[in-house]
């Protein structure tokens, strides 16, 4: 029998699910960043430098670490959501997501007749080469599979009531960054009207009983902690924290500060 997602479990057990993004070309860092405890992790096509290939050699990371994987797709074409599926993800996720109608086609892609139209495989790495049994895999993906969209835009803004309404949807991943460049404010996401804006879309989501993911880009664990506090008293449940290259960035620059006589410099770095 196929193991529940693994972020199926944690919201049944905890009530609430950690992940991290990772867009370095890397199964390894993949690897680590499941075994640390976190509950998935987002294989990041959108931005990482890589294609399905490489992609596939992270999930297949990411499942031996012990998480569930999530790939965000560059956008929502059908191919792109089939491949990634096939390829064994746990979860799909589609940026820039505007309107209704491309929420609608990404359902169809994701799910299997009669909800959808995934092309049927038996014989994909996420049935185990055909190893496994096909039933047994539907089955699974009806109960586990995400499917998730970024809401990142001023157009996805303004439809926002109608793209959570989607039926087949699982989960509405909020873009902060994004979010504060097309609100004119340069990528400033700590932003209090792009915290606005979002604690706004977590209302609306919740009170249609749909899952919200946060995105909180810090690398210093105190400062994170009080981002997902804060989160979780409005009833996010899903966390998606720092991310390799913020890490790697993050903790090098911290390092070289420290290296060069500045400590209070290294812990700014640490919270930016």
């Amino acid at each position: 029998m196929l193991p529940p997602n693994r972020i199926k479990t944690a919201l049944e057990q905890r009530g609430v699910a950690f992940g991290t993004w990772s867009q370095i070309n890397s199964p390894e860092i993949c690897e680590l960043s499941a075994r640390s405890g976190l509950d998935f992790v987002i294989v990041d096509m959108e931005h990482g430098s890589f294609g399905i290939e490489s992609a596939t050699a992270m999930v297949r990371a990411v499942e031996g670490g012990g998480a569930a994987s999530i790939v965000r797709v560059p956008d929502a074409t059908r191919t792109n959501i089939f491949k990634v599926l096939d390829a064994g993800a746990s979860g799909v996720m589609v940026p820039n997501v505007e309107n209704a109608d491309t929420v609608a086609r990404i359902v169809e892609a994701a799910r299997f007749a009669p909800v959808g139209r995934r092309g049927a495989c038996p014989c994909v790495r996420a049935t185990s080469h055909g190893v496994g049994d096909w039933r047994e895999y539907v089955a699974w993906t009806a109960e586990n599979l995400v499917v998730a969209v970024l809401v990142e835009t001023a157009e996805g803004l303004r439809n926002f009531d109608e793209i959570i309404a989607v039926p087949g949807l699982t989960m509405v991943a909020m873009g902060p960054f994004d979010l504060s460049q097309a609100m004119g404010h340069e990528g400033n996401w700590k932003h209090p009207e792009v915290r606005r804006k979002q604690e706004e879309m977590v209302r609306m989501a919740r009170a249609r009983g749909l899952d919200v993911m946060a995105s909180t880009f810090d690398s210093d664990p105190e400062d994170l902690r009080r981002q997902v506090e804060g989160w979780k008293e409005l009833g996010v449940r899903l966390f998606a924290v720092s991310g390799d290259r913020f890490m790697l960035s993050s903790g090098f620059m911290a390092i070289v500060s420290t290296l060069h006589g500045s400590p209070s410099e290294a812990r700014r770095v640490l919270r930016r």
